[in-house]
């Protein structure tokens, strides 16, 4: 990649491929199911949690939940935002900079960023999760003290969050394909094509008549 291609800042108005959709939409709904999770926990719904009383009874805990939450649900709007237009053009409404191409490296870098984290954060958990709950280690895990409802529903709320790192690298992933240059040259080279052939068509009909019009 040379840095002529490095430094055009992307494509705009590609289509979005079916699977980077489906990456986009996963990115947004997939942590919704632990976040309503943990605001039922504080909010004081039993969900068979044993450590509920530790985060409802300190301030600290409860900020550090809801600082939780809206962490997530800002990554979550900004990955869902990687399939959208105003990931590529700034909206006119934002002051000073309203109507500015973006850089597809810019996306592209905090996307990668984030997605990094995520699996640094989520992966060593599963595998101590995993270790813990098949006897391989012993350690400590959130369902301790659950009944099997309660367990049930921990894992329809965190299995969705536990994949949600793989739904951001393929939305990352998607938008850096999308917004490729070569898609920019693509779609030039097909509007002058399909321009040269309509031209050409209209010369031959208007030529095409003109001996009949002669005749005439």
């Amino acid at each position: 990649m040379d840095t002529r291609t490095l430094r055009h800042p992307g494509a705009l108005g590609a289509p979005v491929p079916r699977w980077t959709l489906v990456a986009g939409w996963a990115s947004l709904l997939l942590p919704l199911p632990s976040i309503l999770w943990r605001i039922a926990m504080l909010a004081g719904l039993d969900v068979g949690f044993r450590d509920a009383e530790l985060y409802r009874g300190s301030v600290e805990a409860v900020l550090y939940v809801v600082g939780l939450e809206a962490v997530q649900i800002l990554v979550a709007v900004l990955c869902f935002g990687l399939i959208r237009p105003w990931s590529e053009v700034l909206p006119r409404w934002v002051p000073a900079v309203g109507g500015r191409t973006i850089h597809r490296l810019v996306p592209t870098a905090v996307g990668a960023v984030g997605a990094l984290a995520l699996w640094a954060t989520l992966l060593p958990l599963i595998v101590a999760l995993v270790r813990t709950w098949s006897g391989v280690a012993e350690g400590w895990t959130p369902d301790i003290g659950m009944s099997s409802g309660e367990r049930g529903l921990l894992l329809v709320a965190y299995i969705p969050f536990f994949l949600w790192p793989i739904a951001v690298s393929v939305a990352v992933a998607g938008y850096w394909v999308r917004r490729s240059p070569r898609r920019a040259l693509t779609a030039i080279t097909g509007a002058h094509r399909t321009g040269s052939h309509l031209t050409g068509t209209t010369r031959t009909t208007a030529s095409a008549r003109r001996p009949s019009s002669a005749q005439g």
